[in-house]
């Protein structure tokens, strides 16, 4: 990878699978790590994994509070100097319902984490990295983003995604003058504990498996490897961009 070693890096969510991964891979290629995360047993476990104590900081965030927000941007900075890397991932999915029996209690919990969090996180950052002379945002949507899937009905949870795309595009063009760069990773299904249990079954592993053309479900670390490269100096001309890390499944009707 091009040299991003000795970079500071915040990644939201940290405390799950994907964020676990992406922290893990950072670490590995020379970053100090920032794992920010609003359950503190997992966030100490995702660090425990991730690297040493010296580069890695733990910092318990709730993306949906903005006082939260600064304060961790406040501690990375007393704690790092600087920040280069912004990796959103953060995000709640629902379980599937019908749009019209959709609670708003429920659609707004998916607004203000997938979308308005993302939002309150990359503005926090960008005055820092404008200060610094440049940085990277990543942000992490979905296929489901880009595409309706019939039979499982998430249509808000599409819209917070999609809005991340347009969002990612947006700030792209608008802070590119400053040189940050931001773009976007889109995963269809990987692993995690949500999907465990059917591959744990033959049957529904095989049908799941079978809807992707390379025949296999996605894993953090697929997902990790785009965002490492994303923050290297081999994208520095890339920005704006939608990665589909899907197996191919955005490439079939």
């Amino acid at each position: 990878m091009g040299m991003i070693k000795g970079k500071v890096a915040m990644v939201t969510g940290a405390g799950g699978g994907v964020g676990k991964a992406i922290s893990k891979r950072l670490a590995s290629e020379g970053c100090k790590v920032v794992l920010l995360g609003r359950d503190r047993n997992k966030l100490q476990k995702a660090a425990s994994e991730v690297g040493d104590k010296k580069n890695t900081m733990t910092i318990i965030t709730d993306i949906t509070k903005e006082a939260e927000v600064l304060s961790a941007v406040d501690q990375t900075i007393k704690s790092f100097d600087k920040i280069d890397i912004l990796v959103n991932n953060a995000g709640i999915i629902n379980d599937p319902e019908p749009f019209h029996e959709m609670d708003e209690t429920r659609w707004d919990a998916l607004l203000q984490t997938n979308l308005v969090g993302t939002f309150r996180m990359t503005k926090a950052v960008i005055p820092m990295m404008m200060k610094n002379g440049g940085g990277n945002i990543v942000n992490i949507s979905s296929v489901l983003g880009v595409r309706a899937i019939p039979k499982v009905p998430l249509s808000v949870y599409g819209v917070t995604k999609a809005g991340v795309i347009m969002f990612t595009r947006s700030i792209a063009v608008e802070y590119g003058q400053h040189n940050i760069r931001c773009n976007c990773v889109a995963p269809s299904t990987i692993r995690s504990s949500i999907i465990e249990p059917y591959l744990q079954d033959e049957e529904a592993k095989k049908v799941l498996e079978s809807s992707f053309p390379l025949r296999k479900v996605g894993e953090p670390e697929d997902i990790a490897g785009a965002v490492a490269y994303l923050c290297s100096d081999d994208s520095k001309w890339v920005t704006g961009t939608v990665m589909m890390v899907d197996g191919g499944v955005s490439a079939k009707q």
